[in-house]
């Protein structure tokens, strides 16, 4: 896609043609061989870093909810990998909780701020609201 995006802006600019040199270039998590039933298949390459934060602490390999594929480590990766910031950045963007199943992510929500504010240095304040933010959002995704 990238390839014929600058073909067809160099076509109209009336530039010459160049090869690209981003057609085989691989982006980061990249891996040839993942199995698509692993519950980390999303984080690619990442996958192994996320298992090593599992192993050091077995309680972040605990999943949030029954109902959801998501375990602790990904709340801990979103935050120092990701730049995720409010349960919302968590919640709804670096895991598909909220949309996935908008009840399963309000009862994890205090939880994984939780985790959060451990990792942010954030107060119990931070937390409650946080998660009561998080409720007023998901409330507007559940049915009528």
């Amino acid at each position: 896609m990238a390839e014929d995006t600058v073909n067809q802006a160099a076509l109209i600019a009336g530039l010459p043609e160049a090869h690209c040199r981003t057609g085989k270039l691989r982006i980061h998590g990249w891996l040839k061989n993942m199995d698509p039933r692993d519950p980390l298949v999303a984080y690619g390459s990442d996958a192994v870093r996320l298992r090593r934060i599992m192993d050091d602490q077995p309680a972040m390999g605990e999943r949030l909810h029954a109902r959801l594929p998501y375990c602790k480590a990904e709340v801990v990766w979103a935050v120092q990998n990701e730049m995720a910031q409010t349960l919302e950045d968590v919640l709804a963007r670096r895991t598909r909780a909220l949309v996935l199943d908008t009840a399963a992510s309000m009862a994890m929500a205090e939880t994984v701020a939780g985790i959060m504010a451990d990792l942010m240095e954030r107060d119990a304040a931070w937390v409650r609201r946080q998660t009561d933010e998080f409720q007023t959002l998901a409330r507007g995704y559940l049915p009528a």
